[in-house]
């Protein structure tokens, strides 16, 4: 955070657990004193924390990029267009955001560990992948 401060940009870079993440990194930030950093936090997630309403009042008070994933993007042809414009606008807004300086960002690069294979409606068990 110090480098924030100094107007650098970080990017945390996180193993996604479950729809829950932000809250729980915001609170273990404001637990070490950090409140103001947790509140300016950016976090880029999935379109489900849109539109999961299970998933939705996890995401609730937090500063979110939304972002729809390579393998869901393609999922319905016909909203396919409208996804893209829409991952095209988030990296806009990130890379606005990052030219100003100072912007901490939480990123899953995996996204979620464990997904549904679409061809047999299984949750395969993804093993840990430490890179």
């Amino acid at each position: 955070f110090e480098f924030m401060k100094k107007g650098e940009n970080v990017v945390f870079l996180a193993n996604h657990q479950s729809e829950a993440d932000p809250q729980v990194f915001s609170i273990l930030l404001e637990k070490i004193g950090r409140r103001r950093e947790a509140e300016e936090l950016v976090y880029v997630a999935g379109h489900k924390v849109t539109t999961d309403p299970l998933a939705i009042p996890f995401s609730m008070g937090r500063n979110l990029l939304c972002i729809h994933s390579k393998k869901h993007i393609n999922v319905d042809p016909t909203t396919k267009e409208s996804k893209t414009q829409q991952n095209v606008a988030t990296m806009n807004q990130m890379l606005k955001m990052m030219r100003g300086g100072g912007v901490g960002i939480w990123v899953a690069p995996s996204g979620g560990r464990d997904r549904r294979d679409v061809d047999t409606c299984e949750v395969p068990v993804a093993p840990f992948d430490q890179k």
